[in-house]
């Protein structure tokens, strides 16, 4: 298995982090746009689906690039 420098490591933390922004802004610009028009258009709504799909794989991305070990002791990242 290949190991990670930390310089590696924050640079991933790093991308896993604008990605949530990105996808999070996407979810609630959509969420948005689809309230002011009255009803969701089809390709809002596979936006908004996409977009909250993204999130949660983005976040399970950045939860997994912190040691388990911190989390079992009660210190978080």
């Amino acid at each position: 298995m290949r190991t990670r420098n930390n310089s590696d490591i924050a640079r991933q933390r790093e991308l896993a982090k604008l990605g949530m922004s990105v996808s999070l802004g996407t979810l609630v610009a959509t969420g948005f746009l689809s309230r002011m028009a009255g009803s969701w258009t089809q390709g809002s709504r596979n936006l908004h689906v996409c977009a909250g799909v993204a999130l949660v794989g983005f976040s399970y991305w950045h939860w997994t690039l912190y040691p388990q070990t911190a989390l079992t002791k009660g210190r978080f990242a």
